[in-house]
């Protein structure tokens, strides 16, 4: 049960992290998202890193290449996926592309580690409803994007979306859930980095940090990138020298608390949960993740225009990852 609670509560925060994007700011997307990026991706994890774990850099230099370079991979692949969530929501929409991107992360992301740690500690009852609890995430995800599309039909009904490159637009939104599950697949693969950090006097949980940081490190640069290259693009840069600059870099910092801080007791979570921390705990927290959206979104007024049959499916949607968290809590509390 405290997994759990950790789980939601990770997921709460994490849903709550953009919404410093929804204020009206001088800054544009791309001022806010590189000084998160930087703050919250960067800065955060690495001096946490440095905090919590003695002579954390040098932990690095003890494991082999094929490990760093594996856990390296996984943070490359991430920070990919996160622009493909970009460019895939400018040709199919928000809601189809949120739909897709979580289905397959959520899947993938409970899939791929068990399918490196092998099957062999798990239970065929703890199998089935590992497999239910899954295909229960996927359909509430699909009906929070559907919700999300009737959503935005109901509030501009006369807009009409072109079908062109909606096939390319939805193969970049399998990528990226794809690209985005790597993040979980980087905690698993840097095992190796946690358990040295535990061999230099590093709790249980704060060594989960010396994974975290090259997984994100390496992530943040495609990020980056893309940003400066906005930034030349729209002439943007001189928003960072306006009269608002620290306070808006106040709210990138939140914006990295509240990501980072939820990645950090995602990590705690799987400890808690035990061997198959990372296969249940990904799913849960990325349920969680959607059910805080659909909190916030109703806190912030995105669903008072929307008619009968949005707010249904979002009930659904709702429902059914409600019933997702309690099969794959007890496939946990079964194996």
């Amino acid at each position: 049960m405290v997994a759990l609670g950790y789980l939601i509560f990770a997921g709460l925060i994490n849903s709550a992290y953009t919404l410093p994007l929804k204020l009206k700011l001088t800054w544009k997307w791309e001022n806010m998202w590189l000084a998160f990026t930087i703050l919250g991706i960067w800065v955060l994890p690495s001096a946490l890193g440095m905090w919590t774990i003695p002579h954390f850099w040098s932990i690095y230099g003890q494991i082999n290449t094929r490990t760093l370079m594996i856990v390296l991979f996984s943070g490359a692949t991430w920070g990919v996926g996160m622009l493909l969530c970009g460019i895939s929501v400018d040709l199919i929409g928000v809601a189809a592309m949120f739909a897709t991107v979580m289905g397959v992360s959520t899947s993938v992301g409970a899939v791929l580690p068990l399918l490196l740690q092998g099957t062999g500690g798990v239970s065929l009852r703890a199998g089935m409803l590992i497999g239910l609890g899954i295909a229960s995430t996927i359909l509430g995800v699909v009906l929070c994007g559907l919700a999300g599309r009737q959503r935005e039909k109901d509030e501009a009904a006369k807009i009409k979306r072109s079908g062109a490159g909606f096939l390319r637009g939805f193969i970049f939104a399998v990528l990226a859930g794809t690209c985005g599950s790597m993040l979980n697949f980087g905690l698993v693969a840097g095992a190796p980095l946690i358990a040295i950090a535990r061999q230099h006097g590093a709790s249980a949980r704060d060594a989960t940090n010396a994974a975290w940081v090259p997984v994100l490190v390496v992530g943040a640069i495609p990020a980056i990138l893309y940003c400066v290259r906005l930034l030349r693009k729209n002439h943007t840069g001189a928003n960072f020298l306006c009269r608002g600059t620290v306070p808006y870099l106040f709210l990138a910092l939140l914006m990295g608390v509240l990501w980072f801080g939820s990645v950090v007791v995602y990590g705690w979570a799987t400890l808690r949960i035990g061997a198959l921390g990372a296969v249940l705990g990904w799913p849960l927290f990325m349920v969680s993740i959607v059910l805080g959206s659909a909190i916030w979104g109703v806190v912030t007024g995105e669903w008072k225009h929307a008619g009968t049959r949005a707010r249904v499916l979002m009930a659904s949607s709702v429902a059914m990852l409600v019933v997702a968290i309690g099969v794959l809590a007890s496939a946990n509390a079964r194996n």
